[in-house]
């Protein structure tokens, strides 16, 4: 029987990153890291650079950095927490109020429209105003 030759299989630190980031067992101790915050040491931490899940005791015990072949950052944030950027406005980078005329007018155009649409939202619609006539020809009958 012909064996049939397959190709070689190329894992690449992109293959070995996404394997780390999917995976949900440290890789030092190769204990599941769940979302333990009442003892610090057990606390769910992420390196920063590659993604990968460890054990807060266990990263220190790494010696305060990552574990993964070529890696080897000394950053991570606990899991969970917020690492996107933020956007901060000071009070001084909203746009002053005018004190001419045009802009009181068009305030009160907005308020008048604002309270138009409420209005009209608090009306009875056509299927509601019909609903309630046939249930008031009911009740007169």
């Amino acid at each position: 029987m012909d064996e049939q030759e397959y190709p070689l299989i190329q894992i690449t630190d992109e293959d070995i990153q996404q394997a780390n980031q999917l995976s949900l067992h440290c890789p030092i101790c190769a204990g599941a890291v769940e979302k333990n915050l009442s003892e610090p040491a057990l606390m769910p931490v992420v390196c920063t650079k590659c993604k990968t899940l460890y054990h807060r005791a266990c990263w220190e015990q790494s010696g305060g950095k990552c574990a993964v072949l070529g890696c080897g950052h000394t950053e991570y944030y606990v899991h969970g927490t917020d690492i996107r950027p933020t956007l901060t406005i000071k009070y001084t980078d909203l746009p002053q109020p005018s004190l001419n005329g045009h802009s009181a007018r068009r305030t009160k155009q907005l308020k008048a429209e604002q309270k138009r649409q409420v209005e009209q939202l608090r009306r009875p619609g056509f299927w509601q105003r019909l609903w309630q006539w046939l249930l008031d020809q009911i009740k007169i009958e």
